[in-house]
């Protein structure tokens, strides 16, 4: 049975965006801080419209959002089953849409067992390409794990969709890893 739930627009210059960088300790500290996904309240933007069930929806998706009116098109930038809202941006390039870093649990990889790297060479940061079937080409990123989370910082922005799109990870040309998705 679907519900309907509201669609809230976060505007592209909203504060959320603008939140003053911290000084952190450790690589860790700052990587979970950078791959914190924005939390996304009705409060912080404002309501344009309602959906007829979250299960229409992905992350990154422009089509069959049915808002009018815009000058750019809406992207999902989350979706908030809890609440049963759904949160969109305007424009390829909202902010919303992308991200420095990623984090996953490390359960989430089916890891090639030919891979020898040692716990202090995954906390300093291993540098790898991506490639999935959401992208143009390889992106590269160091991988880093931590506490059996792994983290994705990438050189340059990352769109969101990587989260939920199966991912196939390479250290010098060999795959070390694939996403169980």
């Amino acid at each position: 049975m679907t519900t309907q739930g509201q669609i809230v627009e976060i505007p592209n210059n909203s504060p959320l965006y603008s939140v003053k960088r911290h000084v952190f300790l450790t690589k860790r500290e700052k990587l979970i801080w950078e791959a914190r996904l924005d939390c996304y309240s009705l409060f912080d933007g404002f309501l344009v419209g309602g959906h007829s069930g979250l299960e229409n929806y992905k992350l990154g998706q422009r089509r069959g959002i049915n808002v009018g009116g815009k000058k750019k098109p809406l992207y999902v930038i989350e979706i908030d089953p809890e609440n049963n809202r759904l949160f969109v941006g305007a424009g390829e390039d909202h902010p919303g849409l992308w991200t420095s870093v990623l984090s996953f649990t490390a359960n989430h990889f089916d890891w090639n067992q030919e891979n020898n790297f040692t716990a202090e060479e995954l906390e300093k940061g291993i540098a790898i390409e991506i490639s999935s079937s959401v992208l143009e080409e390889n992106i590269s990123a160091t991988l880093y794990i931590f506490d059996e989370i792994v983290f994705f910082e990438f050189e340059k922005p990352a769109l969101m969709i990587l989260k939920e799109n199966p991912l196939h990870l390479f250290y010098q040309n060999k795959n070390i890893a694939n996403t169980f998705k």
